[in-house]
Parts: structure tokens; C-alpha cells; sequence
């Protein structure tokens, strides 16, 4: 009945019983949840690093040395760690017969001793030193010794013309700094500007090669703010409280210096109130005051005068590089010191003018006269 019609019917073909093909197909499937779960459990295992497996026994420990009952340390060598592990009381079978590693020793290089001349701190004399929530400021001692007396160079007045040369602008520029303090003989005066650089540390090596030192103060030009003399400019306009605390700010950048000097100034230096106020603080503080001669109309030397200030007034002021500008202006004030006694120059402190004068000044002798600190033409008044 299940043949077309039509068509004879064939010989039939021997098949796979139905009952065999279901169970074929249950194995194969349960072959594949068995593969499934084995690649799930393994990779659930964790992951184990590589490593050395060794076998620790408990043996007898041996007899070690009773500890010292000094506190001193060994003068040997400690024990390398095959003795050490020997007498802990614990035995390590290695892999594969392995032996104690050698010790690890860590060597810690020692501290470099500071080197020959360099400057690690700076040179402050306490007794002339006051401490204020701006910094150190310079005070009269107990004693009644002043700070331009304290900080002063030892130096013998000699018996001939005196000159007083001051470098200004000192520890701005660094091959300048370095070359005022290094090649210019301790007798001619550093100026340093209150803005520079680690100036402790500088202002302490100068001293130590037997420079004096001043501290340049900003005073309000003509033409401010067109020219601004820097931070903390003292003004000719300002009040007195505000401007004794910029000059105590400025005061407060490095200690050891014998007096202070102008970095400009012309409008300030003419107000003989404000001014005047500013010179007392600094006649108060024990320190001296050197003019550089710039300002037209200065009160300086009349307001020093009525202070009681040592003041004085440079001779000449070197604003140009200029090598022959230089030398002109060092052949006058030769002549000013053979016919004053002494005479003071400013010059800036660039790499030229420092090789310039580091050359003029081998010769003074010769030319019968001398170079001195700013404290001894100051104090002698032989002007």
C-alpha cells in the first residue's frame, strides 16, 4: 500500500534499527556536555606560577656561640648563609641537590665631604642679627656694636691715595657674580641686587674672600613706572609704615652686609620727608648708606649729616660697558683720589668690566695709590 501506484515494488534494503540510531545520537551528546564541563573546570583552576619545591625537616639545631654581652659589634666578617642555615635548626633539601645561595651585600656609597672652598652655609654674626617674621634683620648688638663695624673687613688703611671700587648688580647675572668674587681682589666692595638667586650662599663666599658687601636698594625714579627699579620699590609717595616694611623686606634677603646703597632714586632721593624716614631706620639698624651719584638733587649728604649717618656720595658712576668708557672714567677718578684722599666708583658688574678692572687695579700700587673697602673711606672721612 505504501508503493506509488504504478510503480513494482523493490527488494528491500536492510536499515538501522530505530532503536540503535537514538542511542547513537544520546552518546554523542554526551560526549560533547562531558568535553564542555572538563574545559569549564579547568579553566576555573587557578593559575600556579612556577617555583622550586623543597623539603624542610626538623633536625637537631646546632650549638651556637652564646650571644656577647658586649654591645660592640664583631670585628669579622658575618657567617655566610650556608652557616646560618646550618645552625637555625631547620634543613632544606634543594631540587636537584642545589647548595645555600651566596649573601646579598648592599653597599651604601658614604656621604662626599663637601668640596675645598664651597660655600654650604652663610656667614651671620648673631649678635648684630634680628629675627622677624619677614627674616633676619641686621640690629645694633647689645654692646653697641654696629652691623657695618661687624661686617667690616679687617683691612690696614694705607698711607697713600685711597679708591673705593663698588661693583653693583651683583648676584644677577652669574658669570658676573662668579667673576667678582673670584678674580677682584677682596678690597673692592660687592653690591648685590636683592633679587638674585641663592644670594646667602653667594654673599657668604664673597665674604670669605674678603669682600665687603652693601645691599642695593629699588627708590623711585623720576619716570616711574615707566622705569621700575624692581619688587618692593620704596616710593616717594607712599606711606611710612608701608615703606620702613618693603625696606625691611629688602633688608631680610641676606644678612652681612656693612650699609645699603640706591638703585635709582631720583624722585625719592629728593623728598627730604620720606627719605629722610628711610635713612633713620638705616642709621637705626647700625648700617651706612652709599649714594651713587645718579640722582639729581639728592638729600643725601645734608639728611645723613643731621642723622648722624656715615654717608657719602660716589665720584663716578660707570653706566656703559664700554671698555673705553671704562678707562676714561677709571684716569678720573685716580686724579679725584690724589686730590681728595680718596674717591669712590660704581661700576656694573659685567664679565667685561670685572677682566677690565682685575687689570687696572695691578698697577695702583705703582701709580702711588690703593684700593680699600667702602667701611674704611667711610669711617676715615677723608674726603
Amino acid at each position: 500500500m505504501a508503493t506509488p501506484l504504478g510503480v513494482r515494488p523493490g527488494p528491500s534494503r536492510p536499515g538501522v534499527p530505530a532503536a540503535w540510531r537514538h542511542g547513537l545520537v544520546a552518546a554523542f551528546g554526551l560526549c560533547v556536555v562531558v568535553l564542555v564541563a572538563a574545559g569549564i573546570l579547568r579553566g576555573r583552576e587557578p593559575r600556579r606560577e612556577p617555583g622550586v619545591v623543597a623539603i624542610i625537616e626538623r633536625v637537631k639545631p646546632a650549638q651556637l656561640p652564646a650571644p656577647s654581652t658586649h654591645s660592640q659589634a664583631p670585628a669579622g666578617p658575618r657567617s655566610p648563609a650556608a652557616e646560618i642555615e646550618a645552625g637555625s635548626g631547620v634543613r632544606i633539601v634543594r631540587q636537584n641537590g642545589g647548595v645555600p645561595p651566596g649573601g646579598v651585600v648592599i653597599k651604601v656609597p658614604e656621604a662626599r665631604a663637601p668640596e675645598a672652598g664651597r660655600v654650604t652655609a652663610s656667614i651671620v654674626d648673631p649678635r648684630v642679627s634680628e629675627r622677624t617674621h619677614l627674616g633676619a634683620l641686621p640690629r645694633i648688638a647689645d654692646d653697641g656694636t654696629p652691623p657695618r663695624l661687624a661686617y667690616a673687613q679687617p683691612f690696614a688703611r694705607p698711607d697713600r691715595p685711597m679708591i673705593g671700587v663698588v661693583m653693583t648688580g651683583v648676584g644677577i647675572g652669574a658669570r658676573g657674580t662668579a667673576d667678582a668674587i673670584s678674580r677682584l681682589p677682596g678690597a673692592v666692595t660687592l653690591a648685590f641686587a636683592p633679587y638674585g638667586r641663592d644670594l646667602e650662599t653667594q654673599v657668604a663666599r664673597a665674604r670669605r674672600e674678603g669682600h665687603e658687601i652693601l645691599l642695593q636698594v629699588p627708590m623711585e625714579p623720576q619716570d616711574y613706572p615707566e622705569s621700575d627699579p624692581g619688587p618692593h620699590t620704596l616710593r616717594a609717595s607712599a606711606p611710612a609704615r608701608e615703606n620702613i616694611e618693603r625696606l625691611h623686606w629688602l633688608m631680610s634677603r641676606f644678612p652681612g652686609y656693612v650699609g645699603l646703597m640706591n638703585f635709582m632714586g631720583g624722585r625719592l632721593m629728593g623728598e627730604p620727608g620720606t627719605y629722610g624716614t628711610l635713612l633713620e631706620e638705616i642709621n637705626r639698624r647700625g648700617l651706612m648708606f652709599l649714594d651713587d651719584g645718579t640722582a639729581a638733587g639728592s638729600r643725601t649728604a645734608e639728611l645723613g649729616g643731621k642723622l648722624g649717618l656715615p654717608v657719602l656720595v660716589a665720584d663716578k658712576a660707570v653706566e656703559a660697558g664700554a671698555a673705553a668708557t671704562l678707562d676714561a672714567q677709571l684716569a678720573e677718578i685716580e686724579q679725584i683720589a690724589r686730590r681728595r684722599g680718596s674717591a669712590i666708583i660704581t661700576v656694573p658688574a659685567l664679565p667685561a668690566n670685572v677682566e677690565r678692572i682685575a687689570a687696572w687695579q695691578r698697577g695702583l700700587a705703582e701709580r702711588g695709590l690703593a684700593l680699600a673697602p667702602i667701611s674704611i673711606i667711610i669711617a676715615h672721612g677723608s674726603r
